[in-house]
């Protein structure tokens, strides 16, 4: 009878510990808080973007910019996938590239920041993403163009 319960005891002691590694949240959901739609505004227009989580390896998203009239001047539909514990961003821009996708690839991440590389693209080659609060978040695409160092930031307030 003793050992019965303690082989019990010793059952639920490991059940309540679980895996830690199992537990523990993939890049892609640890970077939830880029879901949502977020906005950012300027005399130039206004730039958005909208992320929902397609499955448990992608977020789908789709970002514009509309000039001060209200016209749309891009699109971009945008992915973000986890291949192989890496980060992908993959973004279609229309107008670009043949509206082929460009991939990215992790260089960079943490909770609240994540750098996409892809050194033999154009502009940009880094893209990344930083959550300042649960409401805003600074996105900047930067490289070099025409032998430049160039950065454009969108700071994105969410909606």
């Amino acid at each position: 009878m003793n050992k019965i319960l303690s082989v019990a005891i010793v059952c639920l002691c490991l059940q309540a510990c679980g895996n830690p590694e199992k537990d523990k949240p993939t890049k892609l959901e640890s970077i939830n808080w880029i879901l949502g739609y977020w906005e950012m505004s300027s005399p130039d227009g206004t730039v958005t973007e909208s992320w929902i989580r397609t499955n448990d390896t992608s977020y789908s998203g789709v970002g514009k910019f509309l000039d001060s009239t209200g016209k749309m001047l891009t699109t971009e539909e945008i992915q973000i996938v986890l291949r192989n514990n890496e980060l992908w961003y993959i973004p279609s821009v229309t107008n670009q590239n043949e509206g082929k996708p460009v991939s990215f690839k992790e260089a960079s991440f943490s909770d609240t920041m994540v750098v996409f590389e892809n050194k033999e693209h154009d502009f940009p080659q880094r893209i990344v993403y930083v959550k300042k609060s649960d409401s805003t978040v600074l996105a900047y695409i930067e490289g070099d163009m025409n032998g430049e160092h160039m950065r454009i930031d969108y700071p994105y307030l969410k909606q």
